[in-house]
């Protein structure tokens, strides 16, 4: 693909990602602000008409508070044949009780009917009305004869600056289409309502109620095109849905608000094809012939490496600066390659030394502490009170009693002084060893990395690679850990290089001891087994090495045994893995690691090959 069709199907994906991104905020950011508005507008009207209901019920309630106070009801319970002279109320139902909450008067002349009233709103356990308490003043929807009422209770005075509560009305009225057409009609709404039943609710009904909450108590939604329909409900006093009212909004803001930006999009699509034409042409002018020119002239220049062909592009724009440029980068290149080899060379010299280094420090640790040791030792010996004992034994004068305490003193002493000298030179002969250890690790070293990699192999037994491996373990790296083995003794003899196979194995070791100690297990262990398995030439022996310590993240497994990868603190170069890793390959072996993450524990593998020593020599000579 050219450079010129690079460029033009760039511009036409900037072009079409620009008016994706016009749709994308008209579309879902500008337009939903259309909707919001016929939204608000329907929300509001919903308001207005709840409100206006609400405001007949409270003036309702206020003319039956306003005969509750004037004393009209209170000679009813002077007198309960008296007539009440309420006949404004325009009620369905009005019940009169005493200060005991006795029933004195009731206008429903069927007794049956009375009953059933007095049942719902009294007998039955309701948060609207107690029976045990009078004073309180309340207005609700409330179920009464299988219908839906407005009912008000209002406390009964002798006269408007009485403060005794003499008895209880009750007035009620039932919701009826008539009561709210007629507001409807009297104040020029354009609401719709429909009364629910409080024993159930139909389906589309029931929808709405379930997507009404506290928080969001209106339900907005499209009937066709070019409606809006916003609804909520007014509750009974058990929080049940009693009432939904409606309202109907037209969808002509939002849709003339989608017509604008689709006409708009299509003038920015317009305006941007022309733009597009015009950046081609002008790229096509100012950059893309200069760049084929440019590089016709690499290609007749030949290889970096040539002294002929220089570039003399005659620009001063920075294509004319790249062309001046390539010859000079011709020649640092040279020089970079020179450098580069050098580089590699002492890179090479220091990623030995290091591993080196790395091991020598494990295997110091132990000598410091056997040293540490000895000194101890030396340090219990009671040398004061020897020279005290000498001097009161050449005491001519003394007692024998004493002289023969201070003679078993000394003797004890001798032997103390005897046993701590048996266990230093048994402690300076492990010395010994172990100082022959470190002088054999570099002197093996220093043939291992020369170049016979396989180095001077052995037949040894996996059992004895490991107890040499953790003779060189610090002694402090068993306080955190108990190190077990299984099937190692199963494993007959391999042939290993018996000094640096150890050395993999002391880093595998201490490196888990190092995790386990920062996860601070409650039950730490180190596990190590063995067991041949069959391989493409020569059967494989795999090696793995298990704790139950800080884990290892998935994203450091792939690179752990890269050179300064660690999953320790910050500041350690992680040379051992590395190390462990070149090690192991150099055996034509292989080494991973695995672990369900940070904090569960790692497993570190070992491949090696369980060569016959026939297979070795063979090996060797074709070295």
């Amino acid at each position: 693909m050219s450079l010129r069709e690079r460029v033009l199907i760039i511009l036409c994906v900037m072009f079409g990602c620009y008016l994706a991104l016009e749709y994308s905020v008209h579309r879902w950011l500008i337009y939903p602000e259309y909707v919001m508005q016929e939204q608000q507008q329907a929300q509001n009207a919903v308001e207005y008409a709840v409100e206006v209901i609400q405001n007949a019920a409270r003036q309702t309630q206020e003319k039956v508070a306003r005969a509750a106070k004037s004393g009209a009801f209170y000679e009813m319970l002077k007198n309960p044949q008296t007539t009440p002279a309420v006949n404004s109320l325009n009620c369905d139902f009005l019940l009169v009780y005493d200060h005991q909450f006795n029933p004195v008067w009731n206008d429903q002349a069927d007794s049956e009917t009375r009953t059933v009233i007095q049942h719902d709103l009294l007998e039955t356990e309701t948060p609207f009305i107690t029976v045990n308490k009078m004073g309180f003043s309340k207005n609700g929807l409330h179920p009464v004869n299988g219908r839906y009422a407005r009912v008000i209770v209002e406390p009964i005075l002798s006269s408007p600056q009485s403060l005794t509560v003499e008895g209880m009305v009750i007035v009620g009225y039932y919701l009826n289409d008539t009561h709210f057409q007629d507001l409807k009609d009297r104040l020029g709404l354009t609401f719709n309502w429909k009364i629910l039943s409080p024993e159930e609710m139909n389906n589309a009904t029931a929808e709405i109620a379930q997507s009404v909450t506290v928080e969001n108590p209106y339900h907005f939604s499209t009937l066709g095109d070019n409606l809006l329909q916003c609804g909520t409900f007014l509750y009974d006093v058990y929080n049940r849905p009693a009432l939904l009212v409606k309202t109907f909004q037209d969808r002509q803001l939002s849709t003339h608000g989608l017509q604008t930006i689709h006409k708009l999009l299509m003038v920015k699509a317009a305006a941007g094809l022309v733009a597009v034409i015009f950046l081609t042409l002008l790229l096509q002018r100012l950059v893309i012939t200069p760049i084929l020119k440019l590089i016709k002239h690499i290609g007749k220049s030949g290889s970096p490496t040539s002294k002929e062909g220089n570039l003399n592009f005659a620009r001063n724009d920075e294509i004319g600066t790249l062309a001046c440029e390539f010859d000079n980068m011709r020649n640092r290149v040279q020089n970079a390659q020179v450098k580069l080899a050098e580089k590699s060379y002492y890179s090479g010299i220091t990623e030995m030394s290091s591993g080196i280094l790395h091991n020598v420090r494990n295997a110091l640790s132990p000598i410091t502490t056997r040293i540490d040791r000895i000194k101890d030792q030396f340090r219990d010996i009671p040398l004061q009170h020897l020279e005290q004992a000498q001097q009161e034994l050449q005491n001519g004068s003394l007692s024998h009693e004493r002289r023969t305490d201070l003679i078993r003193f000394v003797e004890l002493t001798f032997q103390n002084v005897v046993l701590n000298l048996k266990e230093t030179v048994t402690g300076l002969e492990e010395l010994s060893l172990q100082v022959f250890q470190i002088e054999d690790m570099l002197n093996s070293q220093k043939t291992f990395g020369g170049r016979d990699k396989n180095g001077p192999f052995e037949f040894v037994e996996p059992i004895q690679l490991i107890d040499k491996a953790l003779e060189m373990v610090p002694d402090r790296t068993f306080k955190y850990c108990k190190v077990k083995t299984q099937q190692i003794k199963k494993v007959p003899a391999i042939p290993v290089h018996t000094t640096t196979f150890p050395q993999v194995l002391q880093n595998l070791i201490i490196n888990a001891a190092e995790a386990i100690e920062r996860e601070k297990s409650l039950y730490s262990k180190i596990v190590i087994s063995c067991e041949s398995e069959p391989g493409e030439s020569v059967d494989m022996l795999h090696w793995t090495i298990e704790d139950n310590g800080a884990g290892i993240e998935p994203e450091k497994i792939k690179t752990i045994f890269e050179r300064g990868a660690s999953s320790k603190n910050k500041g350690l170069t992680g040379i051992g893995l590395h190390w462990c890793a070149n090690t192991v390959t150099a055996m034509r072996g292989k080494i991973w690691a695995e672990s369900n993450g940070p904090h569960r524990g790692a497993c570190f593998h070992i491949l090696i090959p369980m060569a016959a020593e026939e297979t070795l020599a063979a090996t060797a000579e074709e070295g």
